[in-house]
């Protein structure tokens, strides 16, 4: 169809990693049924694993621009306007409801089986190509509201460079003159306050501030059997190994930023996450509170912490 809103040129790749696509138009990619069978086998196979090893061998297109030479945003050539959507982890029980739901909306232009069979994709017209994402995000907002959220709806389609597999569906859904969708979302940005603690001696200095200032954690890393490894120190960082390890780094602390990087993921450390940085509040809160925020407030203002000084 002519004048049909999917009658748009896209990428067209032999495989997933496919590089110097063609151009093809749209409308006449999604009514190819020549590779019915092979999707069919697909379709047949029991495992995840069974099903990607065959996909892998799969064409596909870029449905939100033509790219060259390769896949990525920075070579997006031009945009077709359009926005694919990926509905994916439908129980069996639910896959006539939400088609239901999708092909009802006034936005969406297609929608059709993807490859495995157990979830839809489709197309819907923006009206600004240049904010992609922002339309994007607004979608995820209108299929939120009518009862579509993930973890069915699939968030990583906002690459405008994603690579989109061959499916067929022979009783896919088209509206050639589906309305555009012009709504944008721009996610707030929370403008982050620098950390400012009160000077020692302001009368109202916190608990945490002041612990934060002042408190000893290398006496408390220790109280917990923490060893202290001072062979490895480097400058204003000590070094110390886990509870149950006599030797090793599993973790060091600056004495300078007052700050304990840890390395060990083990549970023996006491301590939550590896690979980040803790104050000492937030060594005290673990250790000494099982990570109780506002217990840990209460201890370290009967132990002094807090009060003028």
């Amino acid at each position: 169809m002519e004048n049909s809103i999917l009658n748009v040129t896209v990428s067209y790749y032999n495989h997933y990693s496919g590089k110097n696509p063609i151009e093809r138009n749209l409308l006449s990619y999604l009514s190819d049924y020549s590779l019915e069978n092979y999707v069919a086998e697909i379709r047949s196979k029991t495992t995840k694993a069974e099903r990607d090893e065959l996909k892998a061998k799969l064409p596909g297109i870029t449905p939100s621009a033509i790219c060259y030479p390769t896949r990525n945003e920075q070579n997006v050539v031009t945009r077709t306007g359009l926005i694919s959507f990926d509905i994916d982890k439908i129980p069996a029980e639910k896959l006539d409801l939400f088609y239901s739901i999708i092909t009802n909306m006034p936005y969406v232009a297609y929608c059709g089986l993807s490859v495995s069979g157990s979830g839809y994709w489709g197309l819907v017209p923006i009206s600004n190509p240049a904010k992609f994402n922002q339309h994007f995000d607004a979608l995820q907002l209108y299929f939120k509201s009518l009862g579509i959220d993930r973890p069915y709806f699939d968030i990583a389609v906002k690459d405008i460079a994603r690579f989109r597999y061959y499916s067929v569906d022979r009783n896919a859904y088209f509206n050639h003159s589906a309305e555009v969708f012009n709504y944008t979302y721009e996610v707030p940005v929370k403008s982050k306050k620098p950390y400012e603690p009160k000077a020692v001696g302001s009368t109202d200095l916190n608990p945490f501030d002041a612990f934060n200032q002042s408190g000893d954690v290398e006496s408390l890393l220790i109280a917990y059997g923490w060893t202290y490894q001072p062979k490895h120190d480097k400058g204003t960082r000590h070094r110390y190994a886990r509870p149950g390890k006599e030797r090793g780094i599993s973790a060091d602390y600056c004495t300078e930023r007052k700050l304990l990087y840890l390395f060990s993921d083990d549970a023996a450390t006491g301590l939550e996450l590896p690979n980040k940085a803790y104050n000492n509040v937030s060594v005290y809160c673990q250790l000494e509170c099982g990570g109780d925020i506002k217990l840990c407030g209460r201890k370290l203002r009967a132990l002094g912490y807090g009060k003028t000084v």
